[in-house]
């Protein structure tokens, strides 16, 4: 899974977003491809969970975070349609197993809940 740990960020699939935005490559309409499915694969939940705590870490509402990525520009970068789909797309990982493979590997694990937690911080309030 590439997982080191529960935190947003504690990924590989969130390491190489964080590296797109520092670099000034990343696209959101690049990510809708891992939302296409009503299945959510393991790196697309990975991703929706680090941008919706980058959003959340930019406009005040969570802390914490990687010092190099300018959490505030990427918020604010998003339009009210894209802010919209991101809180889908993090509903819908953090729904069930059922939806999303990230959800259904950390229910294989012993820390099922402080996934959730950490995830759940994660979700920019509407």
């Amino acid at each position: 899974m590439g997982t080191w740990g529960a935190g947003p960020f504690e990924n590989d699939a969130a390491a190489d977003l964080l590296v797109e935005i520092s670099d000034a490559s990343f696209d959101f309409e690049s990510q809708a491809w891992a939302f296409d499915d009503e299945y959510i694969e393991v790196d697309g939940g990975q991703i929706a969970i680090a941008m919706g705590a980058l959003v959340t870490i930019g406009r005040g509402d969570g802390s914490g975070g990687p010092a190099d990525v300018g959490a505030v520009a990427f918020a604010a970068s998003l339009t009210d349609e894209q802010f919209g789909r991101l809180r889908d797309w993090m509903g819908r990982v953090l729904a069930d197993g059922d939806t999303s493979e990230l959800y259904e590997l950390w229910e294989e694990s012993e820390d099922l809940d402080e996934w959730l937690t950490a995830s759940r911080a994660s979700i920019p309030p509407a």
